[in-house]
């Protein structure tokens, strides 16, 4: 697990190391300037000397200790400050009499594309106003451009917390930050900004960084382990089953996708409760799968008894927005109030049904984990798609908090809100190619079987958005991001779980 720090609790950890551990300044800032340094000069591809850009405050005194660093290794360097300030941090005004005594140039009105690479030292992770003047005209025309640029810390004029462009931004090949992930880094439209993210320890103790208590992580391979063992002597029911109440007339193939991604990730027995018209092409296309199908008239019997059977409720996927498909719905939402023991995934039209049902939202208990999509949570909040991708971690947060439950808020970069108060998660895996249909599908049957193995909802549907994720990222590296569909994201979910089985050391 890693976890990703704010503007303000990168500044606590930055003061507490300082202050409490006793680490000077000076020392932590030589150890980030000797880490961009070595990245930098991999990345040299001619004679042309490294332009620094620095601001005035810390992370400009960085820059011009990379400077400083760069001449020692007789890599050729120059040095702009486009605005000198009155009030420059202490450590920059040593940083600039050391420069000046090693005779660095500091130069005026750049040409930027008569450099080999850019170094951004403008501005750090505490900006939290709009970039303008002399800054907003300097890094449009580090833009412009074309060189490669490498951020420190974090691109500038990148809102450090939240992602946003405060105004503009530095268009980075590469971005080396420092002691943690910054949530800005993650999240879009920042992400794209940051090309490379590149991770360095300087120094700040991994305890001090675990006083603050950040309010977000993410998960890396290291965290697989948390899926839980198959035992050597076990039988299907060991590891769980799962109902998905999916499909409708002539949508059939939502059904089969989220079932066929639960049996993958390791659930052992998947019953779907369908229309009877998905019958034939369900169990010719998934014979594993137990089906139990309605008719309209008999829908509440074959739904009640399924219900009883389950461990783990998934209903949604291509379900429909039919007189049926509500009632079936309700049921659930009702079966869910008593059964508070059982997971209950609400997907797709089960959400839409919800949203056209609002009321309902108070029947949603602890023991439920909702996935919308942007248009999804639109239609329940009521908000538009442009607010919650502004608003796009309080609108999950303030969501669970009116509400119970977990809520799994799918975008580029899904987030999963009500875990601990004021905890969540945002995931780091996956890329563009996972933007096709029937992909949120595949997640509600990775995030079912993870539950059917018992693990907590919570784990369930972070550990669930990443494998989802990885499955994505194997998929894409055999199909490519344009032809990639959602029958390979379960090709890819396969193979994770198969290297997961042969390198056993990962869990």
């Amino acid at each position: 697990m890693k976890y990703l720090l704010n503007a303000i609790e990168m500044k606590e950890v930055d003061n507490n190391t300082i202050e409490e551990i006793g680490i000077p300044s000076m020392v932590l800032m030589e150890r980030a300037a000797l880490s961009v340094a070595q990245e930098v000069a991999k990345h040299i591809v001619s004679a042309q000397p490294v332009l620094c850009i620095c601001g005035c405050g810390n992370n400009g005194a960085d820059g011009l200790a990379v400077a400083r660093i760069l001449k020692e290794k007789e890599i050729p360097v120059e040095i702009y400050i486009p605005v000198f300030s009155n009030n420059p941090s202490k450590e920059w005004t040593t940083q600039l009499q050391i420069i000046k005594k090693l005779s660095i140039p500091v130069i005026n009105n750049p040409k930027f594309s008569e450099y080999t690479v850019l170094v951004d030292a403008i501005f750090g992770v505490g900006l939290n106003r709009e970039v303008a003047g002399e800054y907003k005209s300097c890094i449009e025309a580090m833009n412009q451009s074309k060189i490669p640029i490498m951020a420190i810390d974090i691109p500038s004029g990148l809102d450090s917390s939240t992602g946003k462009i405060l105004g503009v931004a530095v268009w980075a090949k590469w971005t080396v930050t420092f002691g943690a992930l910054k949530i800005g880094l993650l999240l879009y439209p920042g992400a794209e900004f940051c090309g490379e993210v590149i991770q360095k320890d300087v120094g700040f103790p991994k305890e001090v960084i675990e006083r603050v208590c950040p309010c977000a992580f993410t998960y890396e391979l290291s965290d697989l382990k948390r899926i839980p063992i198959r035992k050597p002597y076990s039988n299907k029911g060991t590891y769980g089953k799962v109902l998905l109440v999916a499909g409708s007339k002539n949508m059939a193939g939502a059904a089969y996708l989220a079932a066929r991604a639960s049996y993958a990730t390791g659930a052992g027995l998947v019953k779907i409760v369908t229309c009877e018209e998905n019958r034939v092409i369900l169990q010719s296309s998934l014979p594993e799968a137990i089906m139990a199908c309605y008719y309209k008239e008999n829908w509440k019997e074959i739904l009640e008894s399924a219900l009883e059977w389950a461990d783990v409720i998934a209903v949604g996927p291509g379900l429909g927005m039919e007189e049926v498909s509500i009632a079936i719905v309700e049921n659930i939402l009702s079966y869910g109030t008593i059964q508070k023991e059982k997971t209950i995934i609400l997907d797709a039209d089960a959400l839409n049904i919800l949203s056209k049902k609002k009321e309902r939202l108070q029947t949603l208990k602890r023991n439920s984990i909702i996935t919308p999509h942007l248009g999804e949570m639109a239609r329940l909040t009521g908000k538009t798609i442009e607010k919650i991708q502004d608003t796009f971690i309080q609108t999950a947060q303030n969501f669970i908090e009116k509400y119970e439950g977990i809520c799994v808020l799918k975008d580029a970069r899904t987030i999963v809100s009500g875990l601990e108060k004021g905890k969540f998660f945002i995931n780091s895996s996956g890329n563009n190619g996972m933007a096709t249909a029937g992909a949120g599908d595949v997640l509600t049957g990775i995030i079912s079987g993870l539950c059917a193995m018992k693990l907590d909802n919570q784990t369930a549907a972070c550990l669930g958005v990443y494998i989802h994720g990885l499955a994505g990222d194997m998929a894409r590296k055999e199909k490519g991001a344009y032809a990639m569909g959602a029958k390979d994201i379960i090709t890819g979910l396969e193979k994770v779980f198969y290297e997961l089985d042969k390198n056993s050391s990962l869990i």
